[in-house]
């Protein structure tokens, strides 16, 4: 168990050397897919929930699941394998879309909570 908490700090702080070498040219098409994710990221949850017809607890996990910013795992995979570019977009998206979940992912517990309770 602790190694695996040894590679998240690994994986972040590999994050974080990215983040101080990425251009900011990318901020637009980060902004872009950030808004993608964190705002049609739950309009896709809620429609699955109401797909399979969920309800309680199962449902609320989903809705806010399906609203959390892009993952970290996304950065270090593309980092092994794909070009510089790429790799920058992806920091870059990670970097808006945690921020902009500071705003989205209170109002989606909010609404979980309310509807799904």
């Amino acid at each position: 168990m602790l190694l695996a908490y040894g590679m998240i700090v690994m994986i972040l702080m590999s994050l974080g050397v990215s983040l101080t070498q990425m251009k900011v040219f990318s901020f637009k098409d980060a902004l872009i897919t950030s808004t993608g994710r964190v705002i049609i990221g739950p309009l896709i949850g809620f429609s699955l929930i109401s797909f399979f017809n969920l309800s309680g607890f199962a449902a609320g996990v989903l809705l806010i699941q399906s609203s959390m910013p892009s993952a970290i795992l996304c950065y270090l995979v593309a980092s092994m394998y794909s070009p510089k570019e790429i790799v920058d977009n992806i920091s870059s998206t990670i970097v808006v879309s945690t921020l902009m979940s500071l705003v989205t992912v209170p109002i989606t517990v909010f609404f979980a909570l309310k509807y799904f309770n």
